[in-house]
């Protein structure tokens, strides 16, 4: 059954090599849109972190996304820099975010024991989706710029840190990995039908009466 079926695929190759371009356009075409359909939610509720942080976003509006952590190090007394235009200049970056830091609070929690090194949460707005992205280099570069001589600024956090770990965001999307799928799954149905000019001579798919004629005139 199985050597039937080749030999229907082979003799229609044309056919099938066409439904299978057909096939990887409406890919391409459905992965494009299904994207946009996603629910994406990170939420338990019931659960005490879950009810506390509904209760900041509805109070500040923030608080859906994992918050982007600045920190700040120095040789000396990190609190007696001036690290609030930083941080401002920061958070600014995207509008309506809330900041919480040493120079909000007054609380020691925020620096280190020894005093050289200090943080700030900045809270973006906005929904937590698998598509977010609180332009972490935008924010990353005014936390450079703004900070005083001396003072060394970074940042980190859940999404600057899975941002650098996939490479920053500069790999080859969904769209972009289905069309060399499909590329490479033509090359290889080329080479099997033998549709490539190279592949051209004749079938390698025989009947078993032909073979055996073929090795019966050779005695």
């Amino acid at each position: 059954m199985l050597t039937r079926l080749a030999h229907v695929v082979h003799r229609r190759r044309g056919r099938f090599v066409a439904l299978w371009v057909v096939l990887t356009v409406f890919g391409v075409f459905a992965t494009s849109r299904v994207s946009n359909r996603w629910f994406e939610s990170f939420s338990i509720p019931g659960y005490s972190a879950y009810e506390t942080n509904q209760k900041a976003l509805k109070t500040f509006g923030t608080g859906e996304q994992a918050p982007l952590v600045a920190v700040f190090h120095s040789a000396g007394d990190v609190t007696k820099e001036n690290l609030a235009p930083a941080i401002e200049k920061a958070a600014a970056v995207n509008p309506g975010s809330r900041v919480s830091s040493y120079f909000d609070t007054k609380s020691k929690i925020y620096v280190s024991r020894d005093g050289h090194t200090t943080f700030a949460e900045i809270y973006p707005p906005g929904q937590n989706t698998f598509s977010t992205t609180p332009h972490l280099d935008a924010v990353r570069a005014a936390l450079q710029a703004n900070a005083p001589p001396g003072v060394q600024a970074h940042l980190t956090g859940l999404l600057p840190l899975y941002d650098a770990t996939s490479g920053g965001g500069t790999g080859p999307s969904v769209l972009t990995e289905a069309l060399i799928g499909g590329v490479g799954a033509l090359v290889i149905l080329m080479f099997v039908f033998g549709t490539l000019p190279q592949s051209r001579s004749r079938s390698p798919l025989r009947s078993p009466r032909s073979s055996t004629r073929s090795r019966s005139c050779g005695f």
